[in-house]
C-alpha cells in the first residue's frame, strides 16, 4: 500500500502533535529502505526513540513531502537521505530519555 502526498504530511504532523517536541528536534528523510535508513544510519533505537516510515506513490511524491516538511516546518533532513531517491518518507525524533538515565546526580 501506497499513500498520498496528503496522507504522509497528515501523519507526519499528527505525530508531532500527538509526541510532542520542537519541529527543530525531528528529522525526515527518503529511503528505498526505510528501516534501514532509521535503525541503520541514523541510529534509531527502534524501542526507546519514536519514529515513522510511509511509503509514497512515487520518489516525487517522497521528495514533495520532505522539501514541505523541511521548508515549512523547518524539520531537519536526515542524514541517511543524503543518496537521491527512496520511495518511502520516514521521520523520527531522538529520545533524551536514555541520556537522562546515566546521568548520575
Amino acid at each position: 500500500m501506497s499513500y498520498s502526498v496528503q496522507q504522509i504530511k497528515f501523519e507526519c504532523l499528527t505525530y508531532i502533535k500527538e509526541f510532542g517536541a520542537r519541529m527543530d528536534e525531528w528529522s525526515i528523510g527518503m529511503a528505498d529502505d526505510p528501516e534501514h535508513a532509521l535503525f541503520g544510519l541514523c541510529g534509531v533505537d527502534p524501542e526507546r526513540d519514536i519514529w515513522l516510515w510511509k511509503p509514497a506513490l512515487s520518489v516525487n511524491a517522497a521528495r514533495t513531502v520532505v522539501d514541505f516538511m523541511t521548508g515549512r516546518y523547518r524539520l531537519h533532513p536526515a542524514r541517511a537521505s543524503s543518496a537521491p531517491g527512496g520511495r518511502c518518507v520516514f521521520m523520527y525524533r531522538r529520545s533524551t530519555t536514555a541520556d537522562e538515565d546515566d546521568t548520575i546526580l
